[in-house]
């Protein structure tokens, strides 16, 4: 069986030929596949709003679903690339923008069904891990990300951030020193 052959390949090219025909169950599958990822990317990076980005970055996949060519791990690369776009220039825009703050009267009180406790306890741990990931530069960060929670290869990461291979590795070797001397300490 070649790795073009593989049953998850398969799956992969049903789901993709079916999603482009606008087949809702197919568009879920992708969906439910990448968004958990780019989502933890994009919160990783610190990207204000990373729900709405992570909403942008899919109305933008299914656009241009029909111009994707190549496998599974082609189209992960692919979204991603979409989503560091994204992060881009969200981060540029929110530079630009002046911020007001909201008057506090004017929330008003929503009654939620949400695990207030669960989600408490889930923020904490991302936001521990976020403060170790502070600890890097921001170059560091991106190259960590992208190759632990995209999976990228570091021939990907060199093509979409513009750097070499070399370069890439170098950074994440730098990165994994200073995670390592932090995690030691603790």
């Amino acid at each position: 069986m070649t790795p073009d052959s593989s049953p998850a390949e398969t799956q992969f090219r049903s789901q993709l030929k079916a999603a482009r025909r606008g087949d809702e169950q197919a568009w879920g599958a992708l969906y439910r596949w990448l968004a958990p990822q780019v989502l933890g990317y994009l919160r990783a990076t610190r990207v204000p709003d990373a729900e709405d980005i992570l909403g942008a970055v899919f109305v933008e996949v299914a656009r241009k679903i029909g111009t994707f060519r190549g496998d599974a791990a082609g189209f992960r690369a692919w979204v991603f690339t979409i989503a560091r776009t994204r992060r881009v220039d969200e981060v540029r825009r929110w530079a630009r923008r002046r911020e007001e703050p909201l008057d506090p009267g004017v929330h008003e009180v929503i009654p939620s069904r949400v695990d207030v406790e669960g989600e408490a306890l889930s923020a904490v741990a991302l936001d521990e891990l976020l403060d170790i990931l502070d600890l890097l530069t921001d170059d560091q960060r991106e190259v960590l990300i992208l190759r632990a929670l995209g999976g990228w290869t570091s021939s990907q990461v060199a093509e979409v951030t513009g750097r070499t291979v070399g370069a890439v590795e170098q950074l994440q070797l730098r990165a994994r020193r200073v995670l390592q001397e932090v995690l030691g300490e603790s």
